[in-house]
């Protein structure tokens, strides 16, 4: 697909939406001689967000639509290059520097530097960008690897905002299968240990390299096949009171290295959380209660809105305002009106045509307006109030719009007194549709209690349908909106409330809670080479070497602990024994799992799509399946019990004789 044919491609291409100092770094790396160099980089978090014990990984399709839309901003032509066979290509063209770009870069770098350093910089593609990651949906924790982009370590330096995002992925030998299949059960961790990730040969067997951070290799962003040996990173996790890792890369060290100067982390990282927000939001509100997302206008531009309603949709809420997000993202989008609709009309208005046939499509057409006046007699009679009471202007509102929306009529009942006016507004006009074969979707509450007001809203409406002999009328939903944080959603959640809907915007899309997901990006590994960085911080080392990260389960399904390794070790097997070093704990332990899950899956190859991209839908059914496996412990909001992340014995002993070396 051409950048002119994909608006979203478009937004996310744009290579200088990073940081100066990936530039900066990346002219050193190339004066060094060390643009080529294999790298392995990882994105993670330190700290469960918003106090409490997990976190959803999000924003895989945000991530790979970076890398395709990067070698989209060909500096030279606009014509797509025939994507190769037979896996779908990540992008379309040669180059992902414009001349402009370069242009500002040189503005911005030394006077004296070389233009052979920018000649290389508009060569620069993603072709040999390796991603493997979690699965979009899946449960991540401090300390275990959510997923990790490839490629040189100057393009991953630069690449490392792109590249922060949690992935999901599908069995490449099953189709219609999911991640967790059997097959994959049985064969991710030999994928990963083979050169450039790609599945073994069928027949044979793939073999492990040997070596403390031998793995496969990995690709420069630009630049041939992986060689065998070095490079590939594994993916690294997320850990107890240290980082975790949301993504890895592996390329070369240096430039070819801008092609990461990515929007990619931001993607990553606040994809996910918000995500995670709405995880959490979902889990207030119960099953029962339907949430939507309407919070485009609190939203920190434009991007921000689509990213919130695309992803606390992931997260559990069940659509959302935006209607770009339905365009797009395929997100369910729903609404109401505002109060300016009602506002706007004073009741001395004249529809240009009143007149409504009936839902069946047989028989006369009807005065609606005229029949509305009929019933607010009676109504108001019902209630107590007078007929002068309700005012005249939000009744000619409601008409108007139920003769626009007769199959989708709902009334916003409180703009001016929701017992003397919207109450007896909606009812006149909603039992003259029904007169006509209609029935009302709805009101909306915007103001005051929310939930004695439903309450008393619902009391009305169920007389009502007594009285007037319709039934339907007694379980009219009752949407609520106003400011909605944690605290108000639990009370409009508790046992006994009439409120069906709930309209979240500020609280879900600006993360008020915890605005930042806190994630870091570090270099793991040079040349197959472990690195860690040691600081007299303890909390801000880091794991050295290409890891694999397994999930250990127990007899019922439960989730025990998550497992961190090196990539060159066997992976753990159902009913082994295992010898563990829990992160944070002075000694270890042993731990017999019943079942093993991999973490990671190959997503990208050499820039390649291994398969397509799952769809928003099924990632987000993904993400309710994993909360569900979630204990009581780890899922409640308030003082939650921490999830265990250990490390294997070989890659404790790596942690201990590096930390070793520094120095005392």
């Amino acid at each position: 697909m051409a950048a002119e044919q994909d608006p979203e491609g478009r937004a996310a291409a744009r290579p200088l939406l990073t940081d100066l100092y990936q530039a900066t770094m990346a002219l050193g790396y190339w004066r060094a001689g060390r643009a080529q160099e294999a790298a392995e980089f990882e994105l993670f978090f330190r700290r469960c967000p918003f106090g409490g014990a997990f976190a959803l990984a999000a924003g895989l399709r945000d991530c790979v639509r970076f890398l395709r839309a990067f070698r989209l901003r060909d500096a030279g032509s606009s014509r797509p290059r025939a994507r190769p066979a037979p896996r779908p290509a990540i992008a379309t063209a040669h180059h992902g520097l414009s001349p402009p770009d370069v242009q500002f870069l040189a503005s911005v770098l030394p006077p004296d530097t070389e233009p052979a350093f920018f000649e290389h910089l508009r060569a620069l593609d993603c072709s040999g960008v390796t991603v493997r990651a979690l699965p979009e949906g899946s449960l991540a924790f401090p300390g275990v690897s959510a997923g990790r982009p490839g490629a040189g370590a100057g393009e991953r330096s630069g690449r490392r905002q792109a590249d922060s995002a949690p992935r999901r992925y599908r069995c490449c030998r099953c189709p219609g299968r999911s991640w967790w299949c059997s097959c994959w059960r049985r064969r991710s961790s030999a994928w990963s240990a083979t050169p450039g990730g790609a599945p073994p040969a069928r027949g044979r067997k793939a073999g492990l390299a040997s070596g403390a951070g031998a793995r496969p290799s990995g690709r420069a962003l630009r630049g041939g096949a992986p060689r065998g040996g070095r490079g590939e990173g594994r993916g690294r996790g997320l850990r107890r009171g240290s980082p975790a890792a949301a993504v890895q890369a592996w390329g070369r060290l240096a430039p070819g290295g801008l092609p990461g100067l990515p929007p990619g982390p931001l993607s990553l990282c606040s994809h996910s959380l918000i995500a995670t927000n709405a995880a959490r939001l979902r889990l207030i509100a119960g099953p029962e209660k339907r949430l939507l997302e309407m919070g485009l206008r609190r939203a920190q531009g434009p991007d921000g809105g689509l990213t919130a309603s695309t992803y606390s949709y992931l997260g559990g809420f069940d659509g959302s305002s935006n209607v770009l997000a339905g365009q797009l993202r395929g997100v369910p989008v729903a609404g109401t009106l505002a109060h300016s609709f009602v506002t706007s009309f004073s009741g001395a208005e004249v529809p240009p045509d009143p007149m409504l046939a009936p839902a069946a499509g047989q028989g006369p057409r009807v005065d609606l307006a005229a029949c509305v006046e009929v019933w607010l007699e009676r109504v108001c009679a019902h209630l107590g109030l007078g007929a002068q009471e309700p005012h005249p202007g939000e009744r000619a509102a409601f008409v108007a719009y139920a003769l626009a929306f007769p199959r989708a009529f709902q009334g916003l009942l409180d703009t001016y007194s929701v017992r003397r006016s919207g109450l007896p507004n909606f009812l006149a006009v909603a039992l003259a549709l029904e007169e006509l074969g209609y029935q009302a979707v709805g009101v909306r509450l915007d103001s005051g209690d929310l939930l004695q007001q439903a309450q008393e809203v619902r009391g009305v409406f169920r007389r009502a349908a007594a009285q007037f002999q319709v039934p339907w009328l007694a379980s009219v939903p009752i949407a609520v909106s106003n400011n909605i944080d944690e605290e108000e959603l639990a009370r409009l959640a508790q046992k006994g409330s009439e409120v069906d809907l709930i309209g979240i915007g500020t609280s879900v899309v600006t993360c008020p809670r915890q605005p930042s997901l806190g994630c870091v990006y570090k270099l793991v590994a040079v040349g197959g080479q472990p690195r860690m960085k040691l600081t007299e911080d303890p909390e801000k080392q880091t794991l050295p070497g290409s890891k694999a990260a397994f999930r250990l389960l127990g007899a019922d399904g439960s989730l025990l602990l998550d497992v961190l390794q090196l990539a060159e070790e066997p992976p753990p097997q159902a009913g082994q024994e295992l010898r563990l070093w829990p992160r944070g704990a002075r000694e270890s332990c042993t731990v017999r799992p019943a079942h093993v899950e991999p973490l990671l899956r190959l997503w990208v190859q050499q820039g390649q799509l291994c398969e397509p991209l799952p769809s928003l839908a099924e990632s987000r059914a993904f993400a309710q399946l994993s909360l569900s496996r979630l204990s009581p412990a780890h899922r409640r909001l308030e003082q939650p019990e921490q999830y265990q992340v250990a490390l294997s014995e070989k890659l404790q002993a790596l942690v201990n004789r590096l930390r070793a070396l520094g120095p005392q």
